[in-house]
């Protein structure tokens, strides 16, 4: 399908008050149950703020159906950070652009291939939130002696791990994260290998990958956080718990970041102190944390 006929769908289906659009031609006829493997045509729409339309539409014009997905700018920034929506992802560097009003969407689609700036630095710190919390909840599970469910949380922190991994050697993680990391000399994989495929007891793979994990990822817990260390460092006051979830550094980690805040205390890579003026009520403060 040439770009002249892409551009017909935009001008038919598309709000004008669009800042740009990314037509992706599925090329994989096969149907394979997700949204973007149904519809061979998938237009892609950013607005500048929140627009007033459906995020997903199912169209049928010019003989042909369509799926059209709109995001808000913001949407589409976080969403290749998180790297949670493989089909905008794949449509934003897959696809054709159609229209590009002020050149950002391209640019956007520039720096996110390239690393620019400070996104390795923001991607290494999701990927090591979602790995602290199913490495916290896989202990829990244990000490609780729920073997399987430690089982399933070990296993999505390998996955983090691997995606850490990647990222480290500035490769943006897909959809087929093991198949990525097969050809790297890293040794999450085999440890991925030895959890699933091993003939010793559950009970010790589990513990094997969590011995390895503190070793290989959590002796990296201060770089992998450098985004919170730099707003702990910001000012001279300290931080309550609460300003910094406020903060929108911190949006994409707001569920881990009271755990993060409390293992980096543990670990004394950030401090905490208390008795501040503004106390809650008398015997009551908030704890604060800093970083040196």
């Amino acid at each position: 399908m040439e770009l002249a006929n892409f551009s017909l769908y935009y001008r038919y289906s598309v709000n004008e008050n669009a800042m740009g659009a990314v037509a992706y031609r599925n090329r994989d006829s096969a149907f394979c149950g997700s949204l973007v493997h149904d519809f061979e045509l998938n237009l892609l729409v950013v607005y500048e703020v929140e627009w007033d339309e459906p995020a997903v539409q199912h169209i049928q014009g010019l003989d042909k159906s369509f799926q059209l997905i709109s995001v808000s700018l913001q949407e589409l920034q976080e969403g290749l950070m998180n790297g949670e929506d493989s089909m905008i992802i794949r449509c934003l560097l897959n696809g054709d652009l159609i229209k590009d009003t002020d050149g950002r969407i391209s640019q956007l689609r520039r720096d996110f291939l390239r690393f620019s700036g400070s996104l390795k630095e923001q991607k290494q710190f999701i990927g090591f939130a979602r790995f602290l919390r199913h490495y916290v909840d896989t202990k829990t599970h244990l000490r609780h002696k729920n073997m399987l469910d430690a089982y399933q949380s070990i296993t999505e922190s390998l996955r983090c791990w691997a995606c850490i991994e990647l990222i480290d050697r500035d490769i943006h993680p897909e959809f087929a994260v093991w198949e990525q990391v097969s050809g790297l000399n890293t040794p999450v994989r085999k440890l991925y290998e030895e959890l699933t495929l091993s003939s010793e007891t559950l009970l010790q793979r589990i513990e094997l990958v969590l011995l390895a994990c503190e070793f290989s990822v959590l002796s990296r817990m201060a770089d992998y956080s450098a985004p919170l260390m730099r707003i702990l460092r910001s000012r001279k006051l300290p931080w309550t718990i609460q300003e910094l979830m406020l903060h929108p550094a911190m949006e994409p980690v707001l569920e881990e970041l009271p755990l993060m805040i409390r293992k980096l205390s543990y670990r004394s890579i950030i401090h905490e102190e208390a008795g501040w003026k503004e106390s809650l009520r008398p015997g009551w403060d908030h704890i604060r944390y800093y970083a040196i």
